[in-house]
């Protein structure tokens, strides 16, 4: 009776393949990551700057009051999502 030995082929042992494939997702997350932070940061600015063309302040109120319909309609549509 003879007996069969398979070899694994691959270069890369699967404890190592796992190690590699994490540091990709941590790569990928990293970047998500960055682009949602710089997302923030022009979204605030883009708000800041409407706020600061505000002629009074009742039009400021009016922005302000504005900017909180806008991210609770948003907040509503992510939620019902």
């Amino acid at each position: 009776m003879s007996t069969m030995t398979i070899s694994n082929s691959s270069s890369i042992s699967r404890p190592a393949a796992l190690v590699q494939a994490a540091g990709i997702l941590s790569s990928i997350s990293a970047f998500f990551k960055r682009v949602g932070t710089a997302y923030e940061r022009s979204e605030a600015a883009r708000k800041e700057a409407y706020l600061a063309e505000a002629v009074d302040l009742y039009d400021l109120e009016y922005r302000m009051q504005r900017l909180d319909r806008e991210s609770a309609e948003t907040a509503a549509w992510i939620k019902g999502f």
